[in-house]
This record gives structure tokens, sequence and C-alpha cells, in this order.
């Protein structure tokens, strides 16, 4: 019995330090709450939602939270993956989409982010003028291809245009 309550506590500190160490590489402060994910790909489905700074995916034991800070941001975001099985450290997300609600799109990024197994966070940066798809535009959408097994994670953020 007191081998079971040992091993419980041990259980539950362990999680907590990796639950707060993913928490800490956010480091956006923000307070806003994630938006619930209408599809396993984790598109943002409530038009409340879609406004958020931040949005999450959780699929396939993998949490990707995107923040973008709105059509003065352009084409950067910060993206932060945790899993508490098997390593981040092999995902390249340089091929992602960043689209509008006018069809307009701009492909490639550079992904610069720190390795660090579990937890990884780093910044998303379009190459390009990514201008012309955010100005102006209803909404603008995120699509991150193949990511913990998930075909696209897709994330959209309204503009207030």
């Amino acid at each position: 019995m007191k081998t079971l309550a040992t091993t419980l506590l041990l259980t539950a500190a362990a999680l907590a330090a990796c639950t707060s160490s993913g928490a800490s590489a956010a480091g956006s402060g923000s307070s806003a709450a994630p938006s619930p994910a209408a599809s396993p790909g984790g598109a943002a489905g409530a038009a409340g939602a879609a406004s958020q700074a931040q949005q999450v995916s959780e699929a396939n034991g993998v949490t990707v939270t995107a923040t973008w800070g709105g059509p003065s941001a352009g084409g950067v975001l910060d993206v932060v993956m945790d899993t508490h099985s098997g390593s981040l450290d092999g995902i390249d997300l340089a091929p992602a989409t960043l689209r509008n609600d006018r069809g307009q799109q701009i492909v490639g990024a550079s992904w610069s982010a720190p390795t660090g197994g579990h937890h990884r966070a780093g910044r998303l940066t379009f190459t390009g003028d990514a201008a012309p798809v955010v100005q102006g535009a209803v909404w603008v959408e995120l699509v991150l291809p193949n990511v913990g097994g998930v075909p696209e994670r897709v994330f959209r953020w309204g503009t207030g245009a």
C-alpha cells in the first residue's frame, strides 16, 4: 500500500512538472482561453473563438498552440508543440500555409525553434509578402500539415475587417 501511494505521488509530481514546463514554454502571457477544437485537426469552429489570439489543436497525443497578433503581425506566428510521448524534434513547420476567406494564400515559412523533445516552441515566419493575404481579410487560417499524424491542423482567426 505504501509503495502504491509513493508511485502515485511520484507520477503526479512528474506530470505536474511536465505540464508546468509546457505552460512556460508558451511565454505569451495571453489570458485568452483556448478555442474548442471543431475537428481532429483543431480548426476553431465558433465565430467568437476564431478571433482569439491563441488557438489550440489537440489530436493524437500532440497539442499545438498557435498565437497570431492579428493583421499588424502579418505572416509571423508563435507556435508551441507539446506531447507526453515521443519527440517533436523531427517536425518541420516550414511547409505551412497562410490563407484567407478570399482564397488567397502564401505557402512556405521559416520555422525557428530549438529542439526540445516533448516540448518545442518557436516562431513561424512566412517568406514573401503576407500583407495581401492578411490585410482586409475577414479571417486568416494557418494550416500545418502532418503534425503528430494529423494530415492538416487548421487554426482560424477573425481579423475584425
